[in-house]
């Protein structure tokens, strides 16, 4: 089949149907990991990297899988701590809006060849409770750097082109990037965010050393932001990055990217037959001129026949400077429509520029009675997205077939099969106005007796159980033969069971995997193959699934893999009971609560569970957090700390969910670590709190180098005849720069000084917000918090 074909079905395909593998109920009913980010995001080919795998419900013992077997991962396995999101915090109507998942960080080394191309690469993980979807990070050949900005103050760039590996960590953070252009020049600026799977609409502005607004784009489609404007020579330029919305969390990875002189954002055509030589027009800023408005310039190139070969990469001579195009190969003949182009009289691709004061374009197709056509509009990975619907005419002008959104984005796909000989009208029509010039590509294809297989990405299969895998047949072309399914890389101890096959006529089966009692319980990547005789050929197709990660794919391999990721599981011999479940409890601001909870043990299982917050949490966090608790060998009882800070809202309830994990070896002897979700929230109502900090001088300017004292004072609840200690909590960036020896406030104290310490150094000058944090342990164990925010402006030393 040829690639072509092979595209134009997975369009199709991608619009109807939705993969489902049906697993056992009790892998189910366990919390299987999930993938957030990696940090930093984009990394560069030729090199080994050390990197934040983040992600949620992990245990140690997970399997790491790089679905490009060029790159190596190595981790140690052990998660971090929870990234409790700091403030600042949502109040009022927001504060009850769906929280982001909670991640914790295991670290790791990746190691990525030179020769890898740039691009995104995807990678999972499994364990013996299921395993997650996929997400991805980014090659890079080019320079890329880590943010290290102090404050809200920009980061000095030194030079361009660069790319920043930036996060939004926090609500309403606006990131910032400072540059002084060498010369007059174009800047583009690309935002990858969504491509990365965050699913943040981002907002990019730049502005000039007055402050003047210069360019900006709002991502508001979801395709990610990007923009280019002109720089002046010794000019200082600065970009920023946040949120549309200004949510920020530790998953809001981006990598910014800041290039210079020409670019390239459409080509027409936009696609070009292999083996052929054409003439290919750029379409671009400064192609021409050098000056950031849109320009075009032509050339003569080649096109290799190397049937592997997808893309070609071209070096275009510009009067400006050479700048690289990549062009994709397609099989079929590809045109420019013009006046005399638009008749269709067999399988080929039409380029097309649909112009502002248009509406629609007609194509005329030839066609002959019970042909079967397949059409497909390629608009997001040629260009500038449109939106542009397609349709098809018959004779009369009824509209025998039509989509709108398709596979990729909003470009659509059809097929429809010709009841009479004759000519039908293709539309390609705008579904909103716009006042730009947009390029798009048409692909009609006379569908050719063929076939392609579509399953599932993720399977979970329980220890000496079975599970059914849905693999769903697109036919073509009157296609209709028997396929024989088989699958490739299966673990030891797990067999294809039953009829694998699609009978002749069919679109889909469930085909069945089964366990032995006796397997290891492991995770591995495995292909699903279909073969069959089309005409007196045998085909052999390897099953794609649809694929996680990335948000906005330009094109369908952006969404598609060969793999499916086959698990293992096993059930937990545990359950999580919240005693009182249904009762709301009264807790009191800023201390810790402890929530009884039954630990039911079955199967004989006595050794020692672990209580954790579950990742996922309903409404915003606000700060509240759960622990880690250790409940010892055989016992049936637990205490689990939930921390509720001082300032959350007395109109709401308080919820955590937690679940428990247990080591128990498989049936090889070994160690897997199983969850087992509670089987209620622990709710809470919130009470006036027992402790207060207050400060006396909390905004002040004083010399670096000088002790600045704090006065701080107490307030506590007669539940509270306790000392407190008082401390200075410092930003990241200012450890060994600014410190402060803790001091106790006895119980029949309420005040003291704090005394704050600084080293003369220029890192130092400016404001910066520092914390004060009381705390008195209950049981000299559990916190009672309550904190005060100051402002220390650091000036040069006399």
């Amino acid at each position: 089949m040829d690639i072509s074909t092979t595209r134009c079905l997975n369009r199709i395909l991608a619009v109807s149907i939705l993969i489902l593998s049906v697993g056992h109920p009790t892998a189910m009913a366990q919390k299987s990991p999930g993938l957030g980010y990696v940090f930093p995001p984009a990394l560069k080919a030729g090199e080994a990297h050390e990197v934040a795998l983040g992600g949620y419900d992990f245990t140690v013992d997970m399997q790491w899988f790089v679905l490009d077997e060029r790159i190596t991962l190595q981790t140690d396995g052990i998660p971090g701590d929870y990234h409790v999101p700091p403030p600042p915090y949502w109040f009022g109507p927001r504060s009850g809006l769906p929280a982001m998942p909670i991640p914790r960080e295991v670290r790791g080394l990746i190691n990525i060849p030179a020769e890898t191309p740039d691009g995104l690469v995807r990678w999972q993980v499994a364990n013996a409770n299921g395993s997650s979807e996929t997400a991805v990070f980014y090659v890079s050949h080019g320079e890329e750097i880590i943010e290290h900005r102090s404050r809200d103050l920009p980061q000095r760039l030194a030079s361009l082109p660069v790319a920043v590996a930036g996060r939004l960590s926090r609500l309403t953070e606006v990131d910032r990037y400072e540059f002084v252009s060498e010369r007059d020049q174009i800047v583009s600026v690309d935002l990858m965010a969504r491509r990365l799977g965050v699913d943040m609409n981002a907002v990019v502005e730049v502005r000039d050393e007055s402050g003047q607004l210069l360019a900006n784009d709002t991502d508001t489609l979801g395709q990610d932001a990007g923009l280019y404007f002109s720089a002046s020579a010794g000019k200082a330029y600065t970009v920023s990055v946040f949120d549309l919305d200004f949510r920020g969390d530790r998953a809001f990875v981006y990598r910014l990217a800041l290039s210079t002189g020409p670019k390239i954002h459409d080509t027409i055509p936009a696609r070009a037959q292999r083996g052929s030589t054409l003439e290919l027009e750029a379409l671009g800023p400064g192609l021409q001129t050098g000056t950031a408005k849109p320009e075009s310039i032509k050339c003569t190139i080649t096109i290799p026949s190397d049937p592997v070969v997808t893309h070609f990469h071209h070096r275009l001579p510009t009067p400006t400077g050479d700048v690289s195009v990549q062009i994709p190969i397609s099989d079929v003949p590809e045109r420019i429509r013009n006046e005399e182009v638009t008749a269709i009289t067999g399988s080929e691709a039409v380029t097309a520029v649909i112009r502002r004061e248009e509406a629609l374009q007609r194509y005329s197709i030839a066609v002959m009675s019970g042909e079967q056509w397949s059409l497909n509009v390629e608009s997001s990975g040629v260009g500038p997205v449109a939106d542009l619907s397609l349709e098809v005419l018959d004779e009369t002008g009824k509209v025998i077939a039509e989509n709108d959104d398709g596979a990729v984005d909003s470009d659509p796909a059809l097929q429809f099969k010709a009841v009479m000989t004759g000519t039908c009208t293709a539309v390609v029509r705008k579904v909103s106005s716009t006042s730009d010039n947009h390029v798009y590509r048409l692909q009609c294809l006379r569908q050719k007796p063929d076939f392609i297989l579509i399953a599932p990405q993720t399977v979970s299969l329980p220890l000496a159980g079975k599970s059914e895998v849905a693999v769903q047949a697109v036919r073509s072309g009157g296609f209709d033969g028997e396929i024989v399914l088989s699958v490739e890389g299966l673990p030891a101890g797990v067999t294809a069971t039953g009829d694998w096959k699609i009978p002749a006529g069919k679109s889909d089966a469930k085909v069945m995997l089964e366990s032995a009692a006796d397997a290891a319980v492991v995770a591995k990547l495995t292909t699903i193959v279909g073969s069959s005789m089309v005409g007196s050929t045998e085909s052999r197709r390897i099953a794609t699934a649809n694929a996680g990660g990335n948000l906005t794919p330009r094109e369908l391999s952006d969404r598609q893999v060969n793999q499916t990721l086959l698990a293992m599981t096993m059930a937990a011999p545990i359950e999580v009971l919240v005693v009182d479940k249904e009762r709301q409890r009264d807790v009191h601001r800023g201390t810790t609560y402890l929530a009884e909870l039954e630990l039911v043990r079955k199967d004989g299982f006595a050794g020692e569970i672990q209580l954790e917050m579950t990742a996922k949490q309903d409404r915003q966090r606000m700060g509240t957090r759960g622990g880690i608790l250790t409940v010892p060998p055989d016992q049936n009882r637990a205490w689990y700390p939930c921390f509720l800070p001082e300032w959350l809202p007395m109109d709401l309830t308080r919820r955590i969910i937690v679940h428990g994990v247990v080591a128990v070896p498989d049936p090889k002897g070994n160690v897997r670590y199983l969850t087992k979700p509670g089987n209620a929230r622990i709710t809470m109502i919130m009470e006036g709190a027992l402790l207060k900090l207050s400060t006396e001088n909390s905004d002040v300017v004083t010399p670096m180098g000088e002790i600045q004292e704090i006065a701080v004072n107490v307030a506590r609840s007669p539940k509270l005849p306790l000392p407190v200690k008082v401390e200075l909590v410092v930003p990241e960036e200012a450890t060994g720069f600014i410190s402060a020896t803790p001091m106790l406030i006895e119980p029949d104290k309420t005040s003291g000084v704090l005394q704050i310490f600084s080293k003369i150094d220029e890192q130092l000058r400016g404001q910066w917000n520092l914390t004060v944090r009381a705390t008195a342990l209950q049981d000299e164990k559990w916190p009672v918090i309550s904190e005060s925010e100051i402002r220390i402006e650091y000036v040069s030393a006399p």
